[in-house]
């Protein structure tokens, strides 16, 4: 593919494509801290309760992971800051203001909860949502035939950076192996003081990345045009519509893929954030626990391209179907690896846990893409991704209010029943509106092919 980029178009055409994804994966290592909150949440807690609040306990602290996984309306603005800037510049603007906020929460974690929020949860998020939504659309322009497959690798490395940061947490912090006292927070104090150096280090090493990943996020040559290939069909008065954002926002279509990944990250923010606080209840090695966070990494990072590959091979609804069945099996199946207490099982449900996290996350960007072209896609899947930030407010009341009234075994049930409601609405994707322009659209074009091979 030809570009005007001046770095990318002294490569090889056939390697321009890979360098683009090369350069998003190492961009996105370095944004996928959020899931590393499970790992980080036992430390910030016990951090809290020594140094500022005796009180603290873990639900509270999941509002972080609430923030980091997108404020309202943060993809929206990096979907319009890539439309007018281009995904290097898009990018570029994020990473520095999502890493300047991790650097910053050295100093604000030793004032209060609320400042370490403001930081890590608020400057943070911002930044890592508006480079999101710059860099993901910008590698699936480099791919416009393998959109899920192209999608599935960029938010595969976003997936991936657990494996590296969680074990530089917990080498960092816990060189030791320190364990927990039998309320399940730390109480060492050289561990304690270690916790806020833990985001200068992050930050230096997320500026390194940054750097060397944002040189091959360049733009391609091509025309700006509505995508004939669709969900929407190729009505000429569809295709009017197809240019505006808010007719595809009150379309049913829309509102369902909302719901959907409403319950799906509602699961997502459950399971990943408190395993490793359940997970201690019965494990006491701390370095075990890391290791789980880090082999749940590989298989959130490896599934994500495994289920954009299946997504383009099949369909949306049949790809989603088996995530959503997967994830409320897992999820029903938490409570009993307790009882059993095998700590081999709990890593497998863990890392199977984590496999569905990435089918969600890289399934959505792939029908969002097909419904609403590539030309609204970083808007309106910016739009889309609302739908987490009302997941997490959702999350964050269940684990602050039902969590200490109910236990983590019944939390976990209610995480499944949100994905059982989830393939619910998978199942009537087709019944909605656009699908059934769609519908129509493909059988009037088959019977067009088959009149044309009867003459």
């Amino acid at each position: 593919m030809e570009t005007d980029d001046l770095i990318l178009k002294r490569l090889p055409k056939k390697a321009r494509s890979w360098a683009v994804l090369i350069g998003g994966v190492m961009c996105m290592i370095t944004f996928g801290i959020v899931y590393t909150c499970g790992n980080l949440l036992p430390y910030l807690v016990s951090y809290f309760r020594w140094k500022i609040d005796p009180t603290m306990r873990n639900g509270q602290m999941i509002w972080l992971q609430t923030l980091l996984s997108g404020l309202p309306m943060g993809m929206v603005i990096g979907g319009i800051v890539e439309r007018k800037l281009g995904g290097r510049i898009g990018g570029m603007i994020g990473a520095i203001i999502y890493t300047s906020g991790v650097g910053l929460t050295y100093y604000s974690i030793q004032i209060s909860y609320l400042a370490m929020l403001s930081t890590m949860g608020v400057i943070a998020s911002i930044g890592s949502s508006i480079a999101y939504s710059s860099i993901l659309p910008t590698a699936q322009r480099w791919l416009p035939d393998n959109v899920g497959l192209a999608g599935g690798v960029i938010i595969g490395g976003y997936g991936c950076g657990a494996f590296i940061l969680s074990p530089l947490q917990t080498t960092f912090i816990n060189p030791l192996d320190y364990r927990v006292n039998d309320e399940g927070y730390f109480t060492q104090e050289d561990l304690l003081e270690r916790v806020p150096s833990v985001f200068l280090v992050m930050a230096m090493f997320f500026a390194v990345l940054q750097s060397i990943g944002l040189i091959f996020i360049g733009q391609p040559n091509e025309e700006i045009e509505i995508e004939n290939q669709s969900i929407l069909g190729n009505e000429e008065e569809v295709l009017i519509e197809k240019s505006r954002i808010w007719p595809q926002l009150k379309s049913t279509t829309f509102v369902v893929l909302f719901a959907s990944l409403t319950c799906n990250a509602v699961w997502v923010q459950l399971t990943s954030g408190l395993y490793k606080a359940y997970g201690q209840q019965f494990i006491d090695s701390d370095l075990f626990l890391s290791l789980i966070g880090s082999l749940s990494s590989i298989f959130n990072a490896g599934s994500r391209i495994v289920w954009g590959a299946i997504a383009d091979a099949s369909s949306y609804q049949l790809s989603m179907s088996i995530v959503c069945t997967m994830g409320a099996l897992l999820a029903f199946c938490l409570p009993v690896v307790k009882y059993v207490a095998s700590d081999l099982l709990f890593l497998l449900v863990v890392c199977l846990i984590f496999s569905c996290i990435g089918g969600t996350f890289s399934i959505f960007p792939y029908i969002t893409h097909k419904c609403f072209s590539k030309d609204n896609f970083s808007v309106m899947y910016g739009f889309l991704q609302c739908s987490v930030s009302l997941a997490g407010l959702i999350a964050g009341l269940i684990s602050t209010h039902a969590l200490p009234r109910i236990g983590f075994e019944y939390l976990f049930i209610v995480a499944g029943a949100f994905m059982c409601i989830s393939f619910i609405l998978t199942t009537i994707v087709n019944y909605t509106d656009l699908a059934k322009i769609q519908t129509q659209g493909r059988r009037r074009h088959e019977e067009e092919n088959e009149y044309t091979s009867f003459d």
